[in-house]
């Protein structure tokens, strides 16, 4: 008997639910049934003269023997296991065959768990990530050598693993490396003979839960792909807005520059200063019932200068919060789901709950300020001889024309105090990243510390405010709110950005400590 060929694979586990062909499978013109495998969809193949041809050579080289073909299959196999009290259905695909399975029938993570319980934590080679708890990053990292997840870089609280790759550890099932998201990839001595087998083998890796031994932060956060599940979601979150829900808010989804924004429209003429939930219902024609109707509202940053769109994004894009549903955590961020492990989310609100809250006697936001830089330079007027306000005056520091501000107000006591807008994730997870860099600076460079000081000398003749001791320092966080609480209610992701921020800067022994500076600005419309 012929030894198996050696072939690449691409597998995927179809979901519980999808138990026929015609659930799976769709764009294939043929099908053949091998006994005691599955069955092999096909479509057909199109030989094309590529694009490049004409567009970039013109006439100038013979086409006879250039030609691009799309070849694509799906093999589907049930496989009995469980002692064969279970059926599993897998789809291994070849070429283009991924585009003819409908969307939302392949389990999630499939490959991801299998190569995660099939390598060593040292063996990494790449990961896909995205750094959910920031500005939603996407990178794609790649070592030279086996590697452990920290050598990539990887903040386990704050990056979203999608796809793994790493050597095999277990000879008995397959050598080599791995590739794993939704997908799993794989090279092996396998073919039509001893597929079947194989994938029994592949679903029993799956079902283990060795994986949790080093990679259990994995099931902290996932995303939610499941359209199905999405559709519930929003249904909910649909009630939540109508029933004006506090777990459920709207803020600005990026970084924006609010020294060029004079407010937000929703419809019409009607300027507001801030993206209010509360408002942004109020301006449909009818009820709010459905996603789409957020979807297609489209709110505007206004320009300062001239009126223009300086800005723009659609209102769901521009949701956060968190609900439960069945027992579970999930949370909405910047317009995406992800279900949130109970324990993780019990952890990080006790984290953030535990928070010191300032002592400092912040006066009200109101329509006077306009702006953070403006509320900052009242604030001092009130404390002329306890506080000297940096905000806007940074200064060059490390290579190129980098430029860098130490804080927004500085106290007599050297506490570096940030001020921010209550706004999404991105924006208050970069405030967060700031600070830390800035205070890590004071107590780590003496070059920085002299810029800095020269800085504040330039700024006031008061030398209290010189930092003489590094360890002297403390941060400050006042985050502009209409809430009544001291403690600021941020997103799910801006409090794990927050926890790890305010650890780091422990460690470091300073004191962290944060305060809702009071928004009551009358009705929000300018």
């Amino acid at each position: 008997m012929l030894m198996p060929s050696k072939n690449k694979l691409s597998i995927f586990m179809i979901k519980d639910g999808f138990n026929e062909d015609e659930d799976i499978i769709e764009n294939f013109s043929h099908s053949v049934l091998i006994d005691g495998v599955g069955t092999v969809y096909w479509g057909n193949s199109h030989v094309d003269i590529p694009q490049w041809v004409d567009s970039f050579f013109g006439g100038n080289i013979n086409t006879d023997n250039i030609f691009t073909a799309n070849a694509r299959a799906v093999l589907l196999v049930r496989v009995p296991v469980q002692h064969n009290d279970l059926e599993k259905i897998f789809a291994v695909t070849m070429g283009y065959g991924k585009n003819m399975l409908k969307d939302n029938v392949t389990e999630d993570r499939f490959g991801l768990k299998v190569i995660l319980n099939t390598i060593k934590p040292d063996s990494l080679r790449r990961i896909n990530k995205v750094n959910i708890g920031g500005n939603q990053k996407l990178s794609n990292e790649q070592l030279p050598l086996e590697s452990d997840i920290s050598d990539f870089g990887f903040d386990i609280n704050r990056d979203l693993v999608s796809n793994i790759s790493g050597v095999s550890d277990d000879e008995n099932y397959v050598t080599g490396l791995l590739t794993g998201g939704c997908m799993l990839s794989l090279t092996a001595t396998v073919d039509i003979t001893n597929i079947v087998d194989f994938l029994k083998k592949t679903y029993e890796k799956h079902r283990l839960d060795t994986y949790k031994n080093y990679f259990s932060w994995i099931d902290q956060i996932q995303p939610v792909k499941d359209t199905r599940l999405v559709e519930r979601l929003d249904s909910n979150l649909i009630t939540a807005i109508n029933e004006s829900s506090v777990n459920v808010w709207m803020a600005v989804p990026e970084i924006i520059n609010w020294e060029e924004v004079r407010g937000f429209k929703y419809k019409g003429r009607e300027v507001y200063d801030d993206i209010d939930i509360s408002f942004v219902k109020e301006s449909f024609r009818k009820p709010l019932s459905s996603i789409k109707q957020l979807k297609s509202k489209k709110i505007v940053a206004i320009s300062a200068l001239d009126n223009s769109e300086r800005y723009s994004w659609n209102a769901y894009g521009c949701i956060y919060g968190e609900l439960s549903l069945n027992g579970k955590s999930y949370c909405i961020n910047s317009g995406k789901w992800y279900q949130i492990n109970n324990k993780f989310v019990q952890q990080v609100n006790k984290d953030y709950n535990s928070t010191p809250i300032s002592t400092i006697d912040f006066n009200d936001y109101t329509d006077t300020h306009k702006t953070e830089n403006g509320y900052s330079i009242d604030f001092q007027k009130r404390h002329p001889d306890n506080y000297v306000v940096l905000d806007a005056h940074n200064f060059s520091y490390g290579g190129g024309h980098s430029k860098i501000e130490l804080c927004d107000i500085l106290s007599s006591d050297k506490e570096l105090i940030h001020i921010k807008f209550f706004t999404g994730s991105s924006a208050l997870s970069h405030l967060f990243s700031q600070a830390a860099v800035s205070a890590e600076l004071v107590l780590s460079d003496t070059q920085f510390l002299t810029l800095a000081n020269g800085k504040i000398k330039e700024l006031s003749r008061n030398d209290n405010f010189t930092i003489k001791d590094r360890r002297s320092i403390n941060v400050v966080f006042g985050i502009i709110h209409t809430t009544e609480a001291k403690l600021p209610p941020i997103p799910f992701f801006s409090k794990v950005s927050f926890g790890y921020t305010k650890n780091r800067l422990q460690a470091f022994g300073l004191d962290v400590s944060i305060k809702t500076i009071k928004d009551i600005r009358p009705n929000k419309t300018i």
